[in-house]
């Protein structure tokens, strides 16, 4: 399920693209990698599975989520790499010698470098992956979006705005995500995929 991106190399850097777009019509095309693929490890402070309450005779518990970004429809500048000419917002350096997770995760050897995002802007979605566990033993999941709306990301600066124009809360530091929605806080971490 999870795949390495292909990785381009100049002399002495490596360059990462991503080729993911979205129509002018709003029907997407491909996706841009996923960031915390079913690797959200807490909410509000708590280990997952959490945030247990009862609804509808149900207990509702939080078990995963997932971050994921699209690139936009049409950019204005142009890069020339050892791939071709691509939007230069969807070009970025890496040091020689690291591998790139599809989730962007970059790593150099064994340590974590840090998070890439596809673009420098675009639109993203928080998903969560809820369990929902009834008096009668059944068990089903279901995903729930928590928000979606438009990106600007500069290395280590994630600004995330909502379909409504609300800005949330959002930081980065190395390889994990901290976003606060509706009154909750999610933290993501990008896992490894080697």
């Amino acid at each position: 399920m999870r795949r390495s991106l292909v990785i381009l190399s100049a002399a002495s850097a490596v360059i990462l693209s991503v080729t993911a777009c979205e129509s002018p019509t709003g029907v997407t095309t491909d996706v841009g990698p996923v960031v915390a693929l079913a690797s959200l490890r807490a909410a509000d402070g708590a280990a997952l599975p959490c945030c247990a309450v009862d609804s509808a005779g149900a207990r509702v518990s939080i078990v995963s989520g997932t971050l994921s970004f699209r690139k936009d429809a049409h950019y204005t500048d142009t890069a020339y790499t050892p791939g071709g000419a691509m939007s230069a917002a969807c070009v970025t350096g890496v040091p020689n010698g690291a591998f790139i997770h599809e989730n962007g995760l970059v790593t150099v050897g064994d340590t974590v470098a840090y998070l890439v995002i596809p673009c420098h802007a675009g639109t993203y979605v928080f998903t969560l992956t809820e369990s929902l566990d009834f008096a009668d033993g059944s068990s089903p999941t279901a995903d729930v979006t928590v928000s979606s709306g438009t990106y600007e990301w500069k290395r280590d600066t994630l600004s995330l705005v909502t379909g409504a124009g609300a800005a949330l809360a959002a930081t980065m530091v190395g390889d994990m995500i901290v976003v606060t929605a509706r009154g909750h806080t999610y933290t993501l971490l990008a896992v490894s995929t080697r």
